[in-house]
């Protein structure tokens, strides 16, 4: 499929993928953004689309799946303003366990490379198991591996830090 003819399936599809879009999420921005990411991996795969009958299958099913992943991050990560964030977090934890932002990636830069690197795109960029493995040119497993590894050094160090301020915090009080 050349720039021509995806631009030929675009107009043709377009309009289609915009409403089915919409009837998922009731927001026209987000169906804005849900139709271009869907057009986007349209064509960074268009070699696997010999078939021009199945495009349109092939579209509504990306964008019912890019509205599901969509739908399992706002599930994931509320959308609150700072100071509610704050509050939440002393409620919730009932103010044992602060940790801000600027520590943990403290934390993580400390981390050795295969591990900082599966992390961050994994959890950060949101990529798959199987995309990272491509992409660092390593088996699945050890993209598995390294994920649980890194997740683990990660919360001892930071619960070690986090011991350490407290014993800091402990002997300056009784200085």
């Amino acid at each position: 499929m050349n720039r021509e003819e995806f631009e030929k399936v675009f107009e043709e599809h377009y309009k289609d993928a915009y409403r089915f879009a919409l009837s998922l999420c009731r927001d026209v921005d987000q169906a804005c953004d849900l139709v271009q990411q869907a057009f986007i991996l349209l064509y960074t795969h268009k070699e696997a689309l010999k078939n021009g009958l199945k495009v349109k299958n092939w579209l509504f099913t990306t964008l019912y799946r890019l509205f599901l992943r969509l739908r399992k991050k706002e599930e994931r990560y509320q959308n609150m303003g700072i100071e509610e964030m704050e509050n939440f977090l002393i409620e919730e934890n009932k103010g044992d366990l602060r940790v801000d932002c600027q520590y943990v990636v403290d934390c993580l830069l400390q981390l050795e490379e295969p591990y900082r690197i599966a992390l961050l795109l994994y959890y950060m960029d949101e990529l798959t198991y199987l995309d990272i493995a491509q992409i660092l040119k390593v088996p699945i497993g050890t993209v598995m591996s390294r994920i649980f590894r890194g997740k683990k050094l990660l919360r001892d160090l930071v619960l070690a830090k986090r011991s350490n301020k407290k014993k800091n915090r402990r002997l300056k009080a009784k200085v």
